[in-house]
């Protein structure tokens, strides 16, 4: 309950406030989470790092660690160094989509063609369990697209647009 507090504060608070709210001065694992979270949202890189690598020393088992690591990397732009960090989320908890989904838009990120399979192989069974996921649908219809599959990416972005209520896409990929 208190991670998921400190990740809350993190994301929805300003950054200034949740710094006041978890100061340096607190060492305890939410107070670090909230100030990972913080120093992302101030465009800090480093020292969000060094929160998130100093919770994945004491937590190296913890897949939620791992996935907002990926996270940070990947909206910094450093995509490659993202997948280990998604990777690891997903090994250590396989069934959970959003992992899956996290790890996926990072491969296809890439442009790299030898990832396309591998970021469909997690779509598809993120997609089984998290169907309302338009995101997760939208990346399904490209990596079928980038490895030919222009019929199922029709049919995945069709479901994407239907999830968002865009009835004109819906229309657009059923015909």
């Amino acid at each position: 309950y208190d991670r998921m507090v400190a990740k809350l504060d993190g994301f929805l608070n300003p950054p200034g406030h949740t710094l006041k709210k978890y100061p340096e001065s607190d060492s305890s694992e939410r107070a670090s989470y909230a100030r990972a979270v913080a120093y992302h949202k101030l465009a800090d890189l480093p020292q969000a790092l060094a929160e998130l690598n100093s919770l994945l020393i004491a937590h190296p088992d913890d897949p939620y660690f791992h996935e907002l690591k990926g996270q940070v990397l990947f909206e910094y732009g450093r995509i490659g160094d993202a997948i280990p960090a998604y990777e690891r989320a997903v090994a250590l908890l396989p069934d959970e989509p959003q992992l899956r989904i996290g790890l996926a838009q990072a491969q296809i990120e890439t442009n790299d063609p030898a990832l396309n399979a591998v970021a469909l192989g997690h779509l598809r069974r993120a997609v089984l369990s998290e169907r309302a996921s338009a995101m997760a649908w939208r990346y399904l219809g490209i990596a079928y697209g980038r490895v030919g599959e222009f019929g199922q990416s029709s049919l995945a972005l069709a479901e994407e647009a239907l999830l968002r209520g865009n009835k004109a896409d819906v229309l657009f990929h059923t015909q």
